[in-house]
């Protein structure tokens, strides 16, 4: 019984997202970067699209495409443009279905692994070491399922904001050892 819990959680921990610091690219690339972000974005479904800039500040639309050197996005008030070289972040929304599922689906198959394994163990119900080892593996994959279902809808009416461009700063310089800095970037 050991073992499979074991496995399942190396299994989720290498699901789970990182937490690494977002760097910017470099200037040379920078305008070559969003203008493949944008065409990769309006290629794909309709999707809330968050586009800041020092001089129009935050806008927000459903459909986002190139146009020229510009980026046109679809809001509310209607159809807007930024040149591209005065954008400074893009954001893409999604949700938290995946990580809400994870969350779930762990301590759901453990519980399951455990409900199977006194199951497959109970000396009433003629044990066999098969049994044994089958029915932790099969309670853990069911729990694991419908719990990791349950939580990926409820994940599912989470939105999130996620930052695909920022722009690289003004301030960002090269250190000796040849990378640039850092800058941490703060989600709200």
């Amino acid at each position: 019984m050991q073992i499979p819990s074991a496995l399942l959680l190396l299994a989720l921990a290498g699901c789970l997202p990182s937490r690494t610091p977002v760097s910017a690219p470099s200037a040379a690339h920078a305008d070559s970067g969003l203008s493949n972000l944008v065409a990769r974005i309006s290629a794909d479904s309709p999707r809330l699209v968050r586009l800041s800039s020092r001089e129009t500040g935050r806008l927000e639309g459903d459909r986002v495409s190139l146009m020229g050197d510009s980026v046109v996005l679809n809001t509310g008030a209607g159809m807007r443009a930024i040149a591209i070289v005065k954008v400074d972040s893009v954001w893409i929304q999604t949700t938290a279905a995946r990580i809400v599922g994870i969350i779930a689906a762990v301590p759901c198959a453990l519980f399951g692994a455990w409900v199977g394994g006194f199951i497959g163990g109970d000396p009433d119900g003629n044990p066999s070491p098969q049994r044994e080892i089958l029915f932790p593996i099969i309670g853990m994959l069911g729990g694991g399922a419908v719990c990791g279902a349950v939580g990926a809808g409820v994940g599912s009416l989470i939105p999130l904001w996620r930052l695909e461009y920022p722009r690289p700063s003004e301030d960002a310089t090269e250190d000796p050892g040849g990378s640039a800095s850092f800058r941490e970037v703060e989600i709200r």
